[in-house]
């Protein structure tokens, strides 16, 4: 399962159309790429006119460019666009536009723009991140983004590497002439860390989203759909009461007994005779986690909304 999106296709010819709404993938480009020429896809939205409601922005400029580059404020997180906030006492005030071959180490990433010329739209990454810029290249984590960009024809000469890939994310790659929205590394310094932000949680659903979305805490990179996810007792909850209507939970039955959930299933079925099902207990925060019995399913803002 990808956590994150990554290239939907072949790199865009110059001129290419700007990003699609909410958080999901845009082309790369070659001629003036947004922030959208990523490998590790870092979800954007766009804030264009006919896109959402008008928000404050602030117009920026940049040397050598007749560009306007117009940052609006940082949207809200919603089921549909997944933002992350930045920390207490850090805003997009203190932002500045630079070009990526210009982004430092230290320097906090928090916006891309739309391809130009004449005004330039700020494309906010649902998450923001510190750089640490190094050449596009071998990448040391082996990621599925890399191999992708790779697969594109992508030129260390053209394009550079804003933050290696992680447990639960891929490399950012960028052309290099990029326009990026950062906060300085001079000033980030002295403004609480990102880690101070309130993470947002994972969304898991069953049966193609007809039953969640469910939130969890986030996954790894690695997560596989038969893995456990860790949620509250009110979600686990949530899910019992749901899976019965489930295609997944067809022949399971759920039970709780005080604070652990037994899961059990058709005897008829089960594959370890006399195993009386899975006996589930919160760990030390409370929390359940509950994986192996069905598939779940990372939702993303381009699926259905769910019913519930």
């Amino acid at each position: 399962m990808r956590l994150s999106p990554r290239l939907a296709g072949p790199p865009s010819p110059p001129g290419g159309g700007p990003a699609p709404p909410g958080c999901g993938p845009a082309p790369l480009s070659h001629g003036a790429p947004p922030a959208t020429g990523l490998a590790r896809r870092v979800p954007l939205s766009p804030a264009i006119p006919g896109r959402g409601p008008t928000v404050p922005e602030r117009i920026l400029s940049l040397p050598g460019s007749t560009d306007q580059f117009i940052l609006t404020d940082r949207p809200t997180p919603t089921l549909t666009d997944r933002y992350r906030p930045l920390p207490d006492g850090m805003t997009l005030r203190h932002a500045i536009v630079v070009r990526a071959h210009q982004v430092g180490p230290g320097d906090v990433v928090v916006a891309f723009f739309t391809d130009g010329p004449g005004p330039r739209y700020a494309e906010h990454a649902c998450e923001a991140f510190t750089a640490k810029p190094r050449p596009f290249g071998a990448c040391p984590a082996q990621c599925e983004a890399c191999e992708d960009t790779h697969t594109h024809g992508v030129t260390a000469d053209r394009y550079l590497c804003l933050d290696d890939a992680d447990d639960r994310k891929d490399c950012v790659i960028v052309y290099r002439n990029t326009p990026v929205a950062i906060i300085p590394a001079t000033v980030a310094a002295s403004l609480p860390p990102l880690e101070r932000a309130p993470q947002l949680p994972d969304l898991f659903t069953l049966d193609e989203g007809e039953s969640g979305p469910y939130e969890a805490l986030p996954v790894p990179r690695t997560f596989g759909p038969w893995d456990a996810i860790s949620v509250t007792r009110a979600t686990a909850e949530q899910i019992t009461a749901d899976l019965p209507a489930t295609h997944a939970g067809r022949h399971l039955t759920c039970q709780w007994l005080h604070d652990a959930l037994l899961i059990s299933c058709d005897p008829r079925l089960r594959t370890e005779p006399g195993r009386p099902g899975r006996l589930i207990r919160p760990d030390a925060d409370g929390r359940y986690r509950i994986g192996g019995l069905w598939p779940w399913e990372h939702w993303s803002p381009e699926e259905d909304t769910p019913a519930r």
